[in-house]
């Protein structure tokens, strides 16, 4: 596996509502960070790039610094306070000093962005949610033919290894995004909602190079990824939170996570 990651690669949401779990479409834009490489020497700084895009790895639209709500990044357990970011048009990218080994833990998370989904999309939206016939029939007995409001957030985060990743608790530690990968042992990740395991829920794995594959998390909202995957991969996961009523805002959780399975302790 090449230790250094090629940049801007070409690859070609009546009843009471409760929540519920949004199915990744292969066509949805991606948030994620993806750092120069997964595995820096000590003292040398860490870039390590926040982007959107159709297709993992690619890079193609990079967020404004003031749409960051929360950012960490730690080595060790660690906090790192002296970062700076500069802005790009495929990337907003984030620096520090490699101060120590170990393993390093990237996050950021975004503001909330809101907008609507138009009335020919709405069938669509439902589908993608997987929403069940009572929440249908409900938005479906609204006057007229209104668009459904949306809102949504996205939390990217990445683990990378300074000299080597011989630490694994910095892995298995949330650092409180709303939607959040933490690293297990034996190349198993489980997905945290608001610090608590998510079970039941539909995970993409997007490997560096290949065919994305769906799995899903068990009662431990745990995964493990299949022996046959190396190297770089993402995983990615949606989550849904229904309104109290029909014509309310539909709000969504997006968590992403970029790790290199062979630098894992």
């Amino acid at each position: 596996m090449k230790s250094q990651i090629q940049r801007n690669r070409i690859l070609i949401p009546g009843a009471a509502l409760a929540t519920a779990i949004l199915s990744v479409s292969a066509h949805a834009h991606q948030t994620f960070l993806l750092p120069d490489k997964f595995n820096y020497p000590e003292a040398e700084s860490v870039s390590v790039a926040l982007t959107s895009a159709l297709a993992f790895p690619n890079m193609e639209s990079g967020p404004a610094e003031d749409r960051i709500a929360y950012y960490s990044a730690s080595i060790r357990e660690e906090g790192i306070k002296d970062v700076s970011f500069e802005e790009g048009e495929t990337a907003l990218t984030m620096r520090f000093a490699a101060a120590r080994s170990g393993t390093a833990v990237v996050a950021i998370s975004s503001k909330p962005r809101a907008g609507e989904i138009p009335p020919k999309d709405v069938e669509l939206y439902l589908d993608e949610i997987k929403a069940e016939k009572g929440v249908r029939e409900a938005f479906d007995a609204l006057p007229g033919s209104p668009p459904l409001q949306r809102s949504y957030a996205k939390h990217a985060k990445t683990f990378l290894c300074i000299e080597k990743c011989d630490d694994a608790e910095n892995h298995a530690s949330p650092v409180g995004q709303k939607l959040e990968f933490i690293a297990k042992a034996d190349r198993s990740f489980q997905l945290l909602l608001d610090g608590e395991p998510l079970a039941g829920k539909q995970v993409t794995i997007f490997p560096f190079d290949g065919e994305m594959s769906l799995v899903a998390t068990d009662e431990d909202g745990k995964i493990l990824v299949p022996d046959a995957l190396s190297g770089v991969i993402m995983l990615s996961a949606v989550w849904i939170t229904l309104p109290d009523e029909p014509d309310g805002v539909y709000h969504s959780d997006y968590a992403t996570v970029t790790v290199d399975l062979d630098q894992l302790p």
